[in-house]
Order: C-alpha cells, then sequence, then structure tokens
C-alpha cells in the first residue's frame, strides 16, 4: 500500500514576514500584523520596492508601518502554497507598533459617500465593530475595506509598484 506523502503544514503568526510575487517578476515584502494560520490569513501591510529575488532579513529592519504601499486583510493560500516565502527575521514584533488602522468603503450607488470601518486593536479576525456612513471626502487615504485572495494582493501591488509606489 502506497501511501500518500504529507504536505507539511506551514505554521505563521503575527510578526512573520513573507514575499509577495509579483505578476510582471520580482517581489514586494509583507507582514502578517494580525492573524495566524490557525485565522487562515489576516491583517498586511505590503512595501516595496521592487525586489529582483526574495528579499532578506536586512530588508525586514528598514519596514516602518507608514513605509506601506498596502494594507489589507488577506487569505493565506499564498503562504499555505509555497508561493510565498516567508522570510526568517529576528526583528522583534511589537504589536502596538502595527495597528489596525481605519478603513474605507464607497457607497457603490452613491460614490459621494461611503462608510468608516473600524475594528478592535485587539482583533485577529475580519469583523468589524463600527461601521459609520459619511461623506466619501472624509475617507481619502484610508485603505480599503475588504478581504483579498492571494492573488489580488499581488495583482494589487504589481499595479502599485508599476506606478511608481514604494
Amino acid at each position: 500500500m502506497d501511501k500518500k506523502p504529507r504536505k507539511k503544514h506551514i505554521k505563521y503568526s503575527e510578526g512573520q514576514w513573507f514575499a509577495v510575487p509579483l505578476k510582471d517578476g520580482g517581489y514586494a515584502l509583507g507582514i502578517i500584523v494580525r492573524g495566524s494560520y490557525q485565522t487562515k490569513g489576516g491583517l498586511g501591510y505590503f512595501f516595496g520596492p521592487r525586489y529582483e529575488g526574495i528579499p532578506d532579513e536586512r530588508e525586514t529592519w528598514h519596514k516602518q508601518p507608514s513605509d506601506a504601499i498596502l494594507i489589507a486583510w488577506f487569505g493565506d493560500l499564498g503562504i499555505i502554497w509555497g508561493r510565498w516565502p516567508l522570510i526568517p527575521s529576528t526583528r522583534p514584533f511589537r504589536r502596538e507598533e502595527w495597528p489596525v488602522p481605519k478603513f474605507q468603503r464607497i457607497d457603490a450607488l452613491d460614490p459621494s459617500k461611503g462608510w468608516l470601518v473600524e475594528y478592535h486593536q485587539e482583533t485577529d479576525r475580519h469583523l468589524p465593530m463600527r461601521e459609520t456612513y459619511c461623506d466619501a471626502k472624509d475617507l481619502v487615504g484610508l485603505p480599503e475595506d475588504g478581504g483579498y485572495g492571494y492573488e489580488a494582493i499581488e495583482n494589487v501591488l504589481t499595479k502599485l509598484l508599476s506606478q511608481g509606489y514604494g
């Protein structure tokens, strides 16, 4: 009886750095700041510039939350399937240095309006604590609310870096 080889389960937690392959070559850098393999994803901060190869640990020490070109809730299939390589880092992770920001969601029927979406700082799940309907002009500059699959993250980062962000 042939035994099927067991796929190694990739475990990760808050503070884990990883590389995200870009659609047109190279990599971006990401860190999970809320969530783990147990929550099947979480909140990530993503950074440029475009790296030709997988960034090394030195790059993790230079990144600050304010440098992020994308902050998003994401699913972890890119990590689980090994498409997003994990980057070991000795940089200490302090949750309070990586806040859960306020997000925005524009009203599809009235683009002049939208929702300010707030999450608990201690959350590791994509469940808002408050949503406030307001003028869209009050939401400018906030990250978009919503969950992204791994390919959507790759697409958005590719677009942002090709437009000169990061």
